[in-house]
């Protein structure tokens, strides 16, 4: 008998013909389980960037993309006020601000920035999470609907067409990057178990045609991952509809196999090593011996930063230095 796949089929992961090294920069985009996978890379010493905070639709993501690219700035009309802040109608609600015009020069400083950013990156991270878009009656389709009533929205589900053409154009403009496209393994409960299963078909449909158009995308099935061979609700918070951290902890080394190669892994192995010694209690916080621990910790974040060239090291350089005597 085949142990093995005696209580789970595998989802066997393919290796990328690219990989990704601590030399990259990455742009990250889309819904929370991107957030997951930003953590990880940025935990782990990666030059990483992720605008927009939590995006789900697939046209709002690309429409952001699309802004970078072009260098088109937000205006007034794009914020709405609600309960005395400032949101915009296409980022998170974690951007907000109590001044209107400082809000929209706050988003737009970003915007400039991120041009540079997206210049630089050699590869763009992209989580789409549903189809399903919401349209307020006076601005048009949005990416959060900030708690604004539900009356002032119209719900839809897009159509294939739509999104390939939005994608179609802005990946046009991205054939010198690599591209990975993965779907959320977040259900959206709310559209009802039927609509959240047609939702999510519409983007595998819609990452499988653009795979067939560029060379340069890749899908990466972290949907697949967790609907197969995570199947069990122990994987799962609370809410039985986000992964637990043993589960995105289980498909990021999936990730890792895919894209990293040996010696990207050894680096991912010197830096847990650091982040290990950087948890230490110590019982005597003065003792000549975790005195000269802490002078070790500190000159292998030395010798790592070499490694990690778009990871900056000073929050944990200050962590130690504040604990030295002399």
């Amino acid at each position: 008998m085949n142990y093995s796949n005696l209580f789970r089929k595998e989802v066997f992961v393919k290796p990328s013909t690219f990989k990704l090294s601590h030399k990259d920069k990455i742009l990250l985009l889309g819904s929370c389980f991107t957030a997951n996978i930003s953590s990880f890379l940025n935990n782990f010493g990666f030059g990483i960037s992720y605008p927009f905070g939590t995006i789900y639709n697939p046209i709002t993501i690309g429409n952001n993309l699309q802004r970078i690219l072009r260098k088109n700035h937000f205006n007034e009309t794009d914020v709405v006020e609600n309960n005395d802040r400032f949101y915009s109608w296409n980022h998170s609600s974690n951007y907000s601000a109590d001044n209107k015009k400082e809000f929209v020069r706050s988003i737009n400083d970003e915007m400039t920035s991120l041009n540079s950013t997206l210049k630089e990156s050699s590869t763009i991270i992209i989580t789409l999470g549903t189809s399903f878009v919401y349209e307020h009656i006076n601005y048009g389709l949005v990416g959060n609907c900030h708690k604004l009533p539900s009356r002032d929205f119209i719900k839809r589900m897009l159509s294939l067409e739509e999104m390939l053409h939005c994608w179609t154009d802005v990946l046009s403009s991205l054939e010198n990057k690599n591209i990975i496209f993965t779907v959320s393994p977040v259900r959206h409960w709310s559209d009802g178990a039927i609509d959240n299963t047609r939702s999510k078909s519409q983007l595998h449909l819609l990452i499988s045609k653009l795979e067939a158009e560029f060379d340069n995308i890749a899908y990466f099935p972290s949907y697949e991952l967790m609907m197969d061979e995570l199947r069990d609700y122990r994987f799962y918070e609370k809410d039985m509809l986000h992964p637990s951290y043993q589960a995105v902890e289980f498909i990021w080394d999936k990730f890792v196999n895919c894209y990293f190669n040996t010696s990207t892994k050894a680096v991912l192995a010197e830096v847990t090593a650091i982040r290990k010694s950087l948890s230490h209690k110590p019982f005597n916080p003065k003792s000549k011996n975790h005195q000269r621990f802490l002078k070790k910790c500190l000159q292998q974040i030395k010798n790592i930063q070499k490694k990690t060239p778009h990871y900056y090291w000073d929050k944990e350089s200050s962590t130690i230095k504040d604990q030295l005597d002399d």
